[in-house]
């Protein structure tokens, strides 16, 4: 079967990226983390091997260099990001895909076994979900479009997963492991690798 892997990116550009985490750490700080995970997603996602599709908000010669071994690039359509991510898995779809896996860049545990055992979980299963200490997803897949995944769904609150898991029967659902994406300063201070990089950075 054949397998896309969608990453949901944005351009680095200061305010417009960990905008909460940037509360803490200031701008500077919250863009070099950012460019710190979208290097450590795109080294993840080419390591799995999985054809890639990059999904940005805006156009990035940068992010063009970064995932260089990306097979498609485009821009997110839609007004909020419910209907930017079914855009892009009926995109997929379109395209011949027969499993489709997203994820996003905020992940600085992710690596290739978690995005294999996320393609692997959708032989027998017809969903895959990472699912966040705060109450949101860092990876969805699925086998054939599903929009109501994505409808009227509280995005940004800790309401996503759960609200998410009552649009279909929650057995459909394989679970990965519980993982932290970093949204904010306690966010960033879990994960030790990263955080002490930072302080070494900015200090």
């Amino acid at each position: 079967m054949k397998t896309l892997l969608i990453v949901f990116i944005k351009a680095a550009v200061a305010g417009k990226v960990k905008t909460r985490l940037a509360k803490s750490i200031g701008t500077d700080g919250a863009v070099w983390i950012y460019q710190k995970l979208l290097d450590h997603t795109a080294s993840v996602s080419k390591n799995s091997k999985i054809a890639t599709a990059v999904f940005e908000n805006i156009q990035s010669q940068k992010n063009k260099e970064i995932f260089s071994h990306a097979v498609y690039f485009q821009l997110q359509q839609g007004k909020d990001l419910g209907e930017k991510m079914s855009s892009a898995f009926d995109w997929a779809f379109e395209k011949g895909y027969e499993k489709v896996i997203l994820l996003g860049s905020d992940l600085g545990s992710l690596n290739e076994k978690i995005v294999l055992e996320a393609e692997t979980a959708l032989i027998e299963n017809e969903y895959v979900i990472g699912p966040t200490y705060d109450g949101g997803y860092y990876l969805i897949g699925m086998k054939r479009p599903s929009p109501h995944l994505f409808k009227e769904i509280p995005w940004s609150t800790e309401k996503v997963l759960e609200q998410t898991l009552k649009t279909v029967t929650p057995s459909a659902f394989y679970f990965l492991e519980l993982a932290n994406d970093i949204d904010e300063f306690k966010d960033l201070k879990a994960e030790s690798e990263l955080f002490t990089k930072y302080q070494k950075q900015f200090s």
